[in-house]
Formats: C-alpha cells, sequence, structure tokens
C-alpha cells in the first residue's frame, strides 16, 4: 500500500521542505512536490525522523537491564512511542553474570520476532558494562564487574546471536585497547565510559584503537583540570569523537555544561539519549536510592512503587498505569524541547543529534536516521511547540 504525508514543513538532512512524503511498504519511497493518491494532511505540522536512543535501560512499564526480558521489551517498545522514540538500543547494565547473559538471549530474541505492531522498534544491544572502572561507578554494581577480555565479549555477542552494536568500557583498564581495536574492526561503537582514564590514555584509546564515542559525557569519568584533561578534557578536545548527554533536566548536567560541550562538538558530533531506567519495572521488593533526586523507590508487592522523599513524604504509584508513571524520568522529547532553543538549526540540529548521529553509532544508517528515500518509514507529526500529535514505526500509527 502507498500513501503520502503533506506538509509545510518536512526535515531532511540539509533543509526543511514543503510537499508530499510518500510511503510503501514500511519504507520512505520519495518526496515529491505534488502526489496523487491517499494524503493524511499535517500542512501545518512538523514532520520529522523518529528519535533513535542509543542508551536507554527502560522506560515506563518496562526496565530491560533490571527484568532482562523480552516482555519488559516489548512494554518499552509500546511505551516509547509516546516519547517520539521509535528506535533504540536495550541497554543492560553491570549486573551479575547469569542475569546478563540471560537478557541478552532475551534481546535477541525480541529483536528477532517483534513487528511494528510492537512499537518503537530494538535496533541492537548496548552494554553499559561489566568492563568498567570501580573508581567511577555511578548506580552501576561493584561486584557484577569483569575483567576486560576479547573471549569474554566473543561469548556475550554469540548469546546475543551478533546483535550488540555498542560496547561502554573503561579503557584505561588492561586489555582497554585490545578489545577497543576488536569491537571497532567489527564496526562496533565504543564508548568511554564509567572510566578513570587520563588525558593520554583516551588519547592512545581514539588514536590507536578508534575509540569513537563517550558515554553520558561529564558523567562518571575523570573531570577537567588544567593539568590533568581526564576524560572529560579528552571528549571536548578531540574534534572527530561523539559524545552523548543524557537527560537535559538541569540535574545530571547544568544547561551552561550542554552549551560548552554542544560549542565544541556542534550538531556533527552531538548525541541525545535518555539513560532512562524504567523505575516501574523493578524486581518486587527492590529498593533504590537515586542520589542526585534524593529520592528513595520501593517496588511493593502490590504492584505499586513507593516513593520516599528525604524529609519523610511519600507517594504510591500504580506501576500498571503509564499515565501515572510517565513523568518519573524526563523522556526523550522533553530533552529536545529543553535544548531546542540553544541549537544553532533549529529542527535540523533536532534531527541530527536526535536521529541522524544515534542511527551512525548503533550500525543502522542505511535504513534510519532520516527521511531520506529508502529509509524506514519511522516518523514523528509534532506542532510548532514541539508536542507530539503522531508517530509511525516503520509506517504503521502508533498513538
Amino acid at each position: 500500500m502507498e500513501w503520502a504525508i503533506k506538509s509545510s514543513q518536512i526535515v531532511f538532512p540539509d533543509e526543511v521542505k514543503s510537499g508530499y512524503l510518500v510511503i510503501s511498504n514500511e519504507r520512505i519511497q520519495g518526496f515529491y512536490s505534488s502526489y496523487q493518491g491517499k494524503i493524511i494532511d499535517y500542512t501545518d505540522q512538523i514532520i520529522m525522523p523518529g528519535f533513535i536512543d542509543i542508551h536507554i535501560h527502560g522506560w515506563g512499564r518496562g526496565s530491560f537491564s533490571h527484568k532482562g526480558s523480552s516482555g519488559a521489551l516489548s512494554r518499552m517498545s509500546k511505551d516509547l512511542v509516546h516519547t517520539g522514540t521509535t528506535a533504540y538500543l536495550a541497554t543492560s547494565g553491570a549486573m551479575a553474570n547469569d542475569f546478563l547473559e540471560y537478557s541478552l538471549a532475551q534481546a535477541a530474541d525480541y529483536i528477532e520476532s517483534a513487528t511494528p505492531d510492537n512499537g518503537a522498534e530494538v535496533v541492537g544491544i548496548h552494554m553499559e558494562g561489566p568492563y568498567i572502572n570501580s573508581e567511577y561507578l555511578g548506580m552501576q554494581s561493584a561486584d557484577s564487574l569483569q575483567l576486560l577480555s576479547i573471549s569474554g565479549f566473543d561469548k556475550f555477542n554469540q548469546i546475543a546471536r551478533g546483535h550488540i552494536r555498542s560496547m561502554t568500557l573503561a579503557p584505561e583498564l588492561e586489555g582497554g585497547l585490545e578489545l577497543t581495536k576488536y569491537l571497532r574492526k567489527q564496526n562496533i561503537t565504543v564508548a568511554a565510559g564509567h572510566t578513570a582514564a587520563t588525558f593520554d590514555e583516551i588519547t592512545r584509546a581514539i588514536k590507536e584503537a578508534d575509540l569513537n564515542h563517550f558515554t553520558h559525557s561529564y558523567s562518571a569519568m575523570r573531570g577537567f583540570h588544567h593539568r590533568e584533561l581526564g576524560v572529560v578534557g579528552a571528549l571536548m578536545y578531540y574534534q572527530d569523537v561523539f559524545a552523548e548527554v543524557a537527560k537535559q533536566t538541569g540535574i545530571t548536567i547544568k544547561p551552561e555544561a550542554f552549551d560548552i560541550l554542544y560549542r565544541l562538538k556542534t550538531d556533527n558530533k552531538m548525541v541525545l539519549t535518555t539513560d532512562c531506567v524504567g523505575f516501574a519495572d523493578f524486581p518486587a521488593g527492590s529498593e533504590f536510592y537515586h542520589y542526585l533526586r534524593k529520592q528513595k523507590f520501593k517496588t511493593q508487592e502490590n504492584g505499586y512503587l513507593r516513593l520516599e522523599n528525604s524529609d519523610g513524604s511519600y507517594s504510591e504509584i500504580d506501576t500498571s498505569n503509564y499515565e501515572a508513571i510517565k513523568n518519573l524520568e524526563m523522556s526523550f522529547l522533553e530533552s529536545v524541547q529543553a535544548v531546542f532553543p540553544r541549537l544553532d538549526n533549529g529542527l535540523l540540529s533536532v534531527a541530527r543529534i536526535a536521529s541522524e548521529n544515534p542511527a551512525y553509532l548503533a550500525g543502522i544508517s542505511a535504513r534510519k536516521g532520516s527521511l531520506n528515500s529508502g529509509k524506514d518509514a519511522d516518523i514523528l507529526v509534532l506542532d510548532n511547540q514541539l508536542n507530539l500529535l503522531q508517530v509511525y514505526c516503520r509506517g504503521i500509527k502508533q498513538i
């Protein structure tokens, strides 16, 4: 079936055009100034490529990193479309090895069986750990860290049936350069994260091993000093490597810190992510203290999530109700809305840092990341205040 979207604001990589975006068999067939056939009229709305989140552990009613199941991914996929996310990398954490291997197998099962009706597409796996530095754990688990190993990675990727697309590691650890080289030769993105590396150690990883990305810039990494530039100094200094920034709440990093990095990286090398975890889908009986928000999350046996504040007050939320839990974390769309006024090229910047760059790092540029001909029909319809009106995943209407 062939049909077209009509709009005066269709966002392509280099310009915003007025006309018709034609979709056929789940893909974008082309752009035309006129069209005869079935048309959906979004004349005054913004049409842009779906967001791609390459670092997300959970969202809404699903938490892949804490449940590790295909069911968690299914719930995430259905809920993520409400945030403008149409594709993502299922992101693991530093968990017990048996659980991690189970998670990788479950992700592979889901990737190979899900359809556009499921919502946002899982396009691969991002392993955040277990090859990270205990000095910069963040919210990771110290007792689940492992020694860096090519054979260990090969086992993980065999279990994942080749679906690992990205790995966050600490390149200064023993074996870090060798593993980074090995992964990059397979076109797997390697990101420095949870790392105590010096500037010189990151330099070697970039120049000798082709390290090409940084996970949640500023956070969980050696900071900047004028005599030891650290990881933060390296990600700023080297212009040809990508840097991701997570949730633009002003809590994780200050808006000014985003602006400094954006001025250095520009649209070319900046990547938006969320790093969300999906609090509502933690196993029953779990407790989690969020050191930035100063809140304790307790998952109840009755299906409710209890939020305890530092002043002793608390609230309880039904974890099966997406509307009730969607504000527990900042969504991809909300981050876009927060940074949009400060971007250099408006909608073109959004398309680059939220869609095109993430698609490249996930290794899926051939079919996602823009509205060019031949790409999957992953499409957002927004109003001029960037509120989400409609989402299409591979041509299938979602909301």
